[in-house]
């Protein structure tokens, strides 16, 4: 296991937090605090969860950091399309960020989709097969978008 700092996934993602600090100094003080910090604080927790999914031993452990990872980043991206809409960023710096925010989510999408192989492949420790031998549509590389609301929805 490599230190979580040497990953490519890290080194983007604190690239992603020092456009985020430059995102937050240029917020007009309005913004700042609903915006700006929240936006900041979403990329440390990005970082936290990579370093988390790092650490993790259990396959199903990393997926469900890197399902948290991948929300997280979901609600960056969703604050700076606002600040930017709302034009309180430059475009240069908001299509940066997409860029970042985009090669990130791929590697961790990837590196879920390799957390859940191992999970599904991976027998039971008493032999028996493991209950998700059938992967489901999440295992599957399905991950829930943060407004998605089917699995809250009423069985007919």
């Amino acid at each position: 296991m490599s230190l979580a700092t040497d990953l490519e996934i890290h080194k983007q993602g604190t690239a992603l937090l020092d456009l985020c600090a430059d995102v937050q100094a240029r917020i007009p003080r309005a913004f700042r605090a609903s915006m700006g910090y929240r936006i900041s604080d979403e990329c440390v927790e990005i970082l936290v969860l990579i370093g988390r999914a790092n650490a993790a031993r259990q396959p199903q452990d990393r997926a469900t950091h890197l399902e948290q990872l991948l929300e997280r980043l979901q609600v960056a991206q969703i604050l700076l399309r606002t600040a930017h809409a709302k034009r309180l960023i430059a475009t240069k710096l908001w299509a940066t960020s997409i860029e970042l925010t985009d090669t990130i989510g791929k590697m961790a999408n990837g590196w879920l989709k390799s957390a859940r192989a191992r999970y599904t492949s991976s027998p039971a420790s008493d032999g028996a097969t493991p209950a998700t031998a059938t992967p489901s549509a999440e295992q599957q590389g399905y991950t829930p978008g943060l407004f998605d609301n089917t699995a809250a929805a009423p069985a007919a």
